[in-house]
């Protein structure tokens, strides 16, 4: 199943020869899908009951994943667990081995290697559930929602939506490492659930379970890229009513040695998607997961752009962006649609595709050149929902 880019290159559609040579030049394939049953066991041993089920429940983890550089292993990330924060669920992360065949009858098989168990600096574990904030002291919260990830160099980067937060985590699963994240991006008042973190009990700081949605690292390790799943609070991010009207999401970059900090402006194509994952393909481009809350045959949004922020502003010192129009000389980085996952070529629309497409990494490079992307869901932990390993090439 080929798809060609012109017919999804809507930015460029008024400059047919650019868009004939971008489709020329990243001609994408699906090689192929796999999947895990929702009812699946993981191997971290754990036997408490959580909901309906033990806390050996296999899912999730499509929230984040990252091809870890050798024998087709991957480090896939649980989120905070069932139940939208109501339920204890033990934060881990699962390593997966993803083999590739192109051509054959199972192009993509699929193996759970391994799980682990996420704790903080003291060893105490740490868990999805929002009612164990720490109040005033943020930082001692053992509450935590993992949503994106990164390794290099023996470090596994997680960005945590509750916080937010951009931590270093050791490979046993212990937090060795916190990344100063600027306090803008922080609510002042947590909260028991997402509604008592909302206005009028916060007017800035991220949305309740919208925080650090995705992360990024530079080819060369040295640069994180954080971005929200919508724009702040005090970025017009939401009515009187709390409805999400802001199309602004702020992308905090942090040189990893230095700490050096600026953040850019990524636009949404509409205020009611929000944003799920960012992975660079390069020091300066990177593609965005953005997407629609619906599923099955309601959903209509599932882009990957691909974002080029080299001439974008650092907006660090300006506090408000505003809803829509951004403040005069602020440029926002340039974006493009890279793949329209609801393409019937890649025969992934319809009554199955899933609400929760969250996961991307780049994975190695096949035989005849070509760069492969993964692209995982989130299962919400629900039986009925299997998890989906989807597997892309391109040039």
């Amino acid at each position: 199943m080929k798809l060609h880019l012109l017919a999804l290159l809507s930015a460029f559609a008024s400059c047919p020869a650019s868009a004939q040579a971008l489709a020329a030049a990243h001609e994408v394939t699906l090689l192929g899908t796999a999947s895990i049953p929702g009812d699946a066991t993981d191997l971290s041993g754990l036997t408490a009951d959580v909901s309906t089920f033990t806390q050996s429940r296999l899912g999730s983890f499509g929230s984040a994943i990252d091809f870890l550089g050798k024998e087709d292993l991957y480090l896939a990330m649980d989120d905070r667990g069932p139940g939208d924060g109501s339920l204890p669920w033990r934060c881990r992360w699962q390593t997966f081995r993803i083999s590739l065949s192109p051509g054959a009858p199972q192009p993509v098989k699929v193996d759970l290697v391994s799980t682990t168990l996420m704790s903080d600096e003291s060893g105490r574990g740490l868990n999805g559930l929002a009612s164990i904030h720490a109040g005033d002291d943020r930082a001692k919260d053992l509450r935590y929602d993992p949503e994106g990830v990164r390794v290099r160099d023996g470090m596994v980067w997680v960005s945590d939506e509750y916080g937010p937060w951009i931590d270093g985590f050791s490979t046993d699963g212990r937090r060795v490492k916190r990344l100063p994240v600027p306090a803008r991006f922080r609510i002042a008042v947590a909260g028991d659930t997402g509604e008592d973190e909302m206005p009028p009990t916060n007017t800035t700081g991220r949305q309740a379970n919208r925080g650090f949605e995705g992360l990024a690292i530079s080819p060369d390790g040295s640069t994180l890229w954080a971005i929200l799943q919508s724009p702040l609070l005090q970025d017009g991010g939401v009515d009187d009513k709390n409805e999400r009207i802001g199309l602004n999401i702020r992308i905090l970059e942090i040189k990893i040695k230095d700490g050096a900090m600026r953040e850019l402006v990524y636009q949404l194509d509409k205020p009611r998607n929000g944003v799920n994952e960012i992975v660079a393909l390069s020091d300066r481009e990177l593609l965005v997961l953005e997407r629609d809350g619906k599923a099955g045959t309601d959903t209509n949004f599932r882009g990957l752009f691909l974002i080029d922020i080299a001439n974008a502003t650092d907006v660090s010192k300006v506090e408000s962006l505003g809803s829509r129009d951004l403040p005069q000389g602020v440029m926002p980085v340039r974006k493009r649609r890279w793949i329209d996952l609801l393409d019937p070529a890649f025969g992934l629309a319809g009554p199955s595709m899933p609400e929760k497409i969250e996961g991307l990494a780049t994975g190695p490079a096949l035989a005849d050149g070509r760069r492969t992307l993964i692209v995982t869901t989130d299962n919400d932990l629900k039986t009925e929902n299997p998890s989906w390993f989807w597997v892309f090439a391109f040039r």
